[in-house]
């Protein structure tokens, strides 16, 4: 298995968890750190919306606790009619913990549909390259 489709089962089984009574949208995201280490989030909504947090910030805190620094590859999945991107907090989370060569993935059912990198995702975006 290639680490582009173990991401997407990670980040598949991770939105299988999520924690979304209220909007019942379970997003799920993956990271590859740039040592090689795994990572996922899920959503977990707050009665108190703007409490909740979004998958992408979940994976990356796990990635922070985890001891790694740096994004190499990330997935985001939702089981949508419709391709979702991060909001733009999680964008300016991803941008913080990138490389000019981190990829980005935008999945649904049908697997990996789109892939980018943060400079289109966010152009102008405050970093550190």
């Amino acid at each position: 298995m290639n680490n582009l489709t173990h991401l997407l089962t990670l980040a598949r089984e991770a939105a299988a968890k999520a924690y979304c009574p209220y909007s019942h949208f379970a997003v799920g995201a993956a990271v590859e750190s740039t040592d090689g280490r795994f990572y996922v989030g899920c959503n977990v909504e707050n009665i108190s919306y703007p409490v909740g947090t979004c998958a992408e910030a979940g994976a990356i805190a796990a990635m922070i606790a985890g001891g790694s620094t740096k994004i190499k590859t990330i997935v985001v999945y939702a089981s949508s009619a419709q391709l979702i991107t991060p909001c733009g907090a999680c964008r300016q989370r991803i941008a913080e913990f990138s490389v000019p060569e981190t990829l980005i993935c935008l999945a649904d059912d049908n697997g990996i549909r789109r892939q980018t990198g943060i400079q289109d995702l966010l152009p102008d975006s405050f970093t550190e390259f």
